[in-house]
């Protein structure tokens, strides 16, 4: 695919519906320009909204994802998936429950570790938003559960957290 359309033809791709129980918070859904590939994306509450409401930004290229970012939920504080847009190397700030520090690290495999000590965070659970399309992720439980219909190849394997 050519990088640098100057006016994208967007393709909807699917969605990543968010349930506590069988609440459903919201949905995260992108789009691929079918020119060039680069990707749309958009966080949208449940009720009326506009068409362009809580959509985020394009990605062009293979440098940066659109990131699922769960985070538990505790007291007053319910559980919750935001989008961050994160490249490899990059710190990202999450603020969770249980999180002396709010800064992550992206790494190569685009997981993400606590940039003070390079340990994984125990409140926060990251999914690349491309592979978890058609599917939905269920915060009542720790680790979420997440579940997508898209094919997986062998080496792949099960749906996991990055």
């Amino acid at each position: 695919m050519s990088v640098g359309c100057t006016v994208h033809d967007f393709l909807y791709v699917g969605a990543l519906n968010v349930y506590v129980d069988q609440e459903l918070l919201k949905v995260l859904e992108a789009w691929r320009c079918r020119a060039c590939g680069a990707v749309l994306a958009g966080e949208r509450p449940m009720g009326p909204i506009s068409s362009t409401e809580g959509l985020r930004g394009v990605i062009n290229g293979d440098e940066e994802r659109w990131l699922a970012v769960a985070r538990r939920g505790a007291g007053s504080l319910p559980p919750d998936v935001i989008l961050v847009r994160a490249r490899r190397g990059q710190e990202i700030s999450v603020e969770a429950i249980d999180e002396e520090d709010s800064r992550l690290l992206v790494r190569d495999d685009w997981s993400v570790v606590r940039a003070s000590d390079g340990s994984p965070p125990k409140t926060v659970a990251v999914y690349d938003l491309l592979s978890q399309l058609k599917g939905y992720i269920d915060l009542s439980t720790w680790p979420p559960k997440a579940f997508t219909l898209q094919r997986r190849s062998a080496v792949e394997g099960d749906l996991k957290p990055l």
